[in-house]
């Protein structure tokens, strides 16, 4: 026999012997996929087939609701990670006790090959017992019809996504046992190398959030994206990206499939070079160790000064956040507390990490002179953060740098669902389709909207806010598209009293419009989505205070084309800023997909159009159809009980009087100005004369507010 022959009898005999030695754990796999994979299909493809509805064939129900459990979109790689952990945890607890350790180093076996040997036989422990359930699953599946090679792909490259997560979070947590001495500080260690990414990113953002007037919370800057440490999140992120392309009413197709499995390689290769990496570092780790170390809660001690380094900063910087949010409404004097609050974490904190360390809780204050250290550490990247010094607040990028912009105006009416039923919000729908190219006066707006963000931000929920000279301000967002590839976001505040010209000309230009608006491709998308979904009913409708009338012909051309005429001769700021619509027109399915568009007085030729097509019964109604108006005066004690008083109003003078004063509140505009509008001290209900709007077939009432300015004397009393 040669000795390669011998090698290998040998490995296989160490490996049946260590499999029996490790049965229990085979036995908890086998089970756990048993029940996943194999009695889950079993409950999914009996569910389906009895809530299958009759004209969806049961082949590609049970394929759908399969593709659930063992796809992309499946939760077994949780199993998959707890597994990982165990195993690995499992596999060196030996290390943990002398006369383990001493029985081990006692048999003629090389330190690498023993580490070989329990690294291949934990992947195995996780590799039959899921293998033996995927293929036992889609056995079960194609017996039940419910078995396509698009369903059967998609399993398979699951299971291989699955294995390399398991890889790499193995590697993680097997050089995690082997830098602890005890079961319970190598579960501990575990906990601390799959969470500090995920704590470093949520004290940036709380940081960000808490002390950057410009951060823009929507965008989060990718700041819970793109992971690196913790390889479950390259899996998570391809999930998410599998639920993008594939909706819930989009059929599987190999395409699909595929173009989902791209979303996974990325991150998967990353996790094949974290389990190289950790794989490569455990055993240098494991043949450096000594005996003598078993029991120790971290075998090196850079490493126990690292981890408590670390920890005293975040949970410090974590702690002073919950402080700062709950006296936020005084931001000025939470200072103190913040600080008080630092040091006292870093105390508890590096107290608790040393009696771990020394598993001695009279330890706790060894290497006391490391507490101030930490604690000025923590201190200064609070006053980084706090003082502005990074300059985040006021970046501006050169403008050769710009490839495109976008602006984004949190009042637009383009929320939408799309043909796959995915709901896409205005601002995602404006990054994806508005690029403004020429950015001098986006830069212009984004200086004075920084200025004003700090200003506001500065001033918090002081009682400055509610002077009169303070004006009032939009939230808008801005994001620039770098050359280098690169996208940047900022939260801006636009003052109400901006130049118009510089608003004109930024939000009037066909590139703000058409982003806005869904001008360019909405028709093509409406086409895709009648060709997707055969049994979609489109509607048009048109409301306005006089009502809501529909219609099922295709209209959409036609419109579009009135529309874009309007929005190009009269859209602007000045005349969105000082005008409400008096009409939304939306288009809708009887499924998901749903657009509007607000309408103003001065859009004469979608009026017209609308008109004719007898979708539009008028605009606003006039003083002379108002039978009455109640006016309440909004008013309250030292108690917070309501004390105001409601007056009604019937005289037609007194009733144009109100109606002059006042502007409807049905629609608003992107760009209404709230400082001009009473702030909430009285509330106008308009109550129009029976018979102006019978066929509505209810009695209606509408809703105004006063301009500050013009509120009549006999309202105030004066």
């Amino acid at each position: 026999m040669t000795s390669g022959n011998s090698s290998l009898a040998k490995t296989i005999y160490e490996q049946k012997a260590m499999l029996w030695r490790r049965l229990p754990l085979l036995a908890l796999s086998a089970l756990m996929y048993f029940l996943y994979d194999v009695f889950g299909t079993i409950i999914v493809l009996q569910r389906t087939r009895a809530f299958t509805i009759d004209e969806t064939p049961f082949g590609v129900a049970g394929a759908e609701a399969l593709s659930a459990l063992m796809g992309f979109k499946g939760i077994s790689f949780m199993i998959c990670c707890t597994g990982a952990v165990i195993l690995a945890v499992q596999g060196f607890a030996f290390l943990y006790k002398s006369e383990t350790v001493d029985f081990y180093e006692s048999r003629p076996e090389k330190r690498s090959s023993r580490f070989l040997n329990i690294v291949i036989n934990s992947i195995l422990i996780y590799l039959l017992p899921s293998l033996a359930g995927l293929l036992l699953s889609i056995g079960i599946a194609a017996v039940n019809g419910c078995a396509p090679s698009w369903l059967i792909a998609e399993m398979f490259m699951t299971w291989g996504f699955q294995t390399v997560l398991f890889l790499a979070v193995y590697g993680i947590s097997s050089l995690c046992s082997l830098l602890t001495g005890t079961v319970v500080t190598a579960l501990l260690m575990n906990l601390f190398a799959f969470g500090m990414e995920a704590l470093v990113r949520l004290t940036i953002l709380g940081c960000r959030t808490a002390y950057y007037a410009t951060f823009d919370q929507g965008k989060i800057d990718g700041l819970m994206q793109n992971w690196f440490t913790l390889p479950p999140a390259h899996f998570i992120m391809g999930m998410i990206s599998t639920f993008e392309y594939r909706g819930i009413n989009t059929p599987s197709t190999m395409d699909n499939v595929m173009r989902s499995a791209g979303s996974f390689v990325p991150g998967m290769f990353w996790n094949v070079a974290i389990f190289i990496i950790t794989f490569a570092i455990s055993l240098v780790v494991y043949e450096k160790r000594k005996s003598e170390w078993a029991g120790k809660a971290v075998v090196y001690r850079p490493l126990a000064v690292f981890i408590k380094f670390f920890a005293g900063i975040i949970f410090s910087l974590d702690a002073s956040l919950i402080i700062y949010w709950l006296f936020s409404s005084d931001r000025k004097t939470s200072l103190g507390a913040v600080i008080f609050t630092i040091i006292i974490t870093v105390v508890v904190v590096a107290a608790v990490a040393e009696a771990i360390f020394a598993l001695n809780i009279r330890m706790a204050f060894n290497k006391a002179f490391e507490i101030p250290i930490i604690a000025a550490l923590a201190l200064i990247i609070l006053f980084t953060y706090k003082s502005g010094i990074t300059g985040y607040d006021r970046y501006l990028p050169k403008d050769s740098s710009v490839e495109s912009a976008w602006l984004i105006n949190n009042w637009y009416y383009s929320d939408y669902n799309d043909e796959n039923g995915d709901y896409v919000s205005s601002e995602a729908y404006i990054e994806r389709k508005m690029f403004l190219t020429d950015t001098d006066d986006l830069l212009a707006l984004a200086e004075i909207g920084q200025e004003k963000a700090v200003e506001e931000f500065r001033d918090g929920m002081s009682d400055d806010m509610a002077e009169p000279g303070n004006a009032e301000s939009w939230s808008a967002t801005i994001g620039w598209r770098l050359k280098d590839g690169r996208i940047v976001t900022r939260a801006i505040r636009i003052p109400e009293n901006v130049d118009p010209a510089l608003m004109d000309r930024i939000i009037s230009r066909d590139e703000f419009t058409k982003g806005v608006f869904h001008l360019d491709e909405i028709e093509e998308m409406v086409e895709e989505a009648r060709a997707k979904n055969p049994k979609a009913v489109f509607e048009m409708s048109a409301s306005t205070q006089r009502g809501t009338e529909t219609s099922k012909e295709n209209l959409l051309h036609g419109f579009l084309e009135a529309y874009r005429k309007d929005v190009s001769e009269h859209y602007d700021f000045t005349m969105a800023s000082y005008n409400n619509p008096v009409g939304m027109v939306n288009i809708y399915d009887n499924r998901y997909m749903n657009f509007s568009w607000p309408v103003y007085e001065c859009y004469d030729d979608t009026i017209d159009f609308l008109t004719a097509k007898g979708l539009w019964k008028g605009g606003q109604i006039k003083p002379e159809e108002v039978r009455q108006i109640d006016v309440c005066e909004n008013t309250y004690d030292e108690d917070g009980i309501f004390t105001g008083e409601t007056k009604e109003y019937t005289d037609s003078a007194e009733i144009e009087k109100i109606m002059n004063s006042s502007m409807a509140t049905d629609y608003n505009s992107a760009w209404m100005r709230y400082g001009d509008i009473d702030n909430n001290s009285y509330s106008i209900t308009v109550y129009p004369k029976k018979g102006i709007l019978e066929d509505m077939g209810y009695d209606p009432e509408f809703y105004r507010s006063f301009y500050k300015d013009r509120i009549p004397g006999f309202v105030t009393g004066q």
